[in-house]
């Protein structure tokens, strides 16, 4: 018989409550994390044969699901990734690689590895092989309506060494590539459908061991915008009713320190006709003395040349109120494949090969 004259039973029963609502919602939400964390395991075994049906290779030694209760964390024992069969093979191998799914945000995916690190690049039309170690390498996908939405990708201390006697490694202090779609739909040319913004310090690799200024770039900051949008379908047509249109990149401000040369600038670049680049830039350069020595040297700049650009631009040069290196304000522009210092023709720019991406 229920004693109903003992206050301390009613006293009690809202700790009952408390507990057993808890409880099931702890259930509850272990359920919810469990089941999201398989379907996230199967989507990405699912891509991973999709990528294989194309002739990629992806492979793994181990797959498993951690992270209970604030995240899903699919964590790879040994991944690889890489395309075997085309023109120019490329590959990479890792010792781990951890993808981050938040259950309360699924829209946000985040891929992390460190340690040792294998890279297999085209680099002069052979593929050459890069070991070493990373400290942090760490991509995150932002999705909105299914679609692609923002990637940002960080890098510290990169170090890889080539397999091939005497090229250079791969060395990166810290680098940032932030990639943000700011419109949904369609864009015309007065509005900005796309944001980059790039950092880079302290890079060297073997593409730099031809430079005239030296095998290391010091620092690199880019913040620019895509004015206009892109068509679905082929490269090529996409380009051209882009450049069609009126589009254009819009730069707000392109700095960069490569050995002595310093510029800051911004400005505009486009495609011509034949979908080379064209544009216009005011800058601030420092260090422009030396480097037209190294063009010179490199053989990328005629010496008649050289010597009529530093006599023009020396003229233009100003000295620095505080005591620093001369300084030169000038108009960097491209048209017709030559890069233009003021009215000068400093040098001949590398055509675009556009054929392979019209299939």
């Amino acid at each position: 018989m229920a004693d109903f004259d003992n206050p301390a039973i009613f006293k009690r029963r809202p700790w009952w409550i408390a507990a057993s609502v808890l409880a099931l919602l702890a259930l509850t939400y272990s359920a919810f994390w469990f089941t999201l964390a398989l379907n996230s395991r199967d989507k990405v075994l699912h891509w991973i044969e999709a990528q294989r049906a194309q002739g990629f290779t992806a492979r793994y030694d181990s797959l498993e699901a951690a992270g209970f209760p604030l995240a899903i964390r699919l964590e790879f024992i040994n991944p690889g990734f890489g395309a075997p069969n085309v023109r120019h093979p490329w590959g990479w191998e890792g010792a781990h690689l951890n993808l981050f799914l938040k259950p309360w945000d699924i829209n946000t995916i985040m891929a992390e590895t460190s340690g040792p690190q294998m890279l297999a690049i085209p680099i002069n039309g052979k593929t050459e092989t890069f070991n070493g170690e990373a400290l942090r390498a760490e991509a995150t996908l932002s999705l909105s309506g299914g679609q692609p939405k923002g990637f940002d990708l960080r890098l510290e201390q990169i170090e890889l060494q080539a397999e091939t006697m005497g090229l250079a490694g791969i060395k990166i202090a810290q680098a940032s590539v932030q990639v943000e779609r700011l419109v949904a739909g369609k864009a015309d040319h007065q509005t900005a459908s796309a944001r980059l913004e790039v950092t880079l310090q302290g890079a060297e690799g073997p593409w730099l061991t031809a430079s005239p200024l030296g095998g290391t770039v010091q620092q690199l900051s880019l913040d620019a915008r895509q004015m206009g949008s892109f068509d679905q379908g082929l490269l090529i047509e996409a380009l051209e009713n882009w450049r069609d249109s009126g589009g254009t990149i819009e730069i707000a401000k392109i700095s960069l320190q490569h050995g002595p040369l310093k510029i800051s600038a911004d400005g505009t670049l486009a495609l011509d006709e034949r979908l080379q680049p064209i544009g216009a830039l005011t800058a601030r350069v420092e260090g422009f003395f030396e480097a037209i020595d190294g063009l010179h040297r490199l053989g990328a700049v005629t010496p008649r040349d050289a010597i009529t650009a530093k006599i023009v631009l020396g003229v233009l040069s100003r000295k620095s109120k505080s005591g620093g290196p001369a300084h030169l304000n000038l108009a960097l522009s491209a048209q017709a494949n030559t890069l233009y210092a003021g009215p000068i023709g400093l040098m001949k720019i590398a055509e675009i090969d556009w054929r392979p991406f019209k299939k």
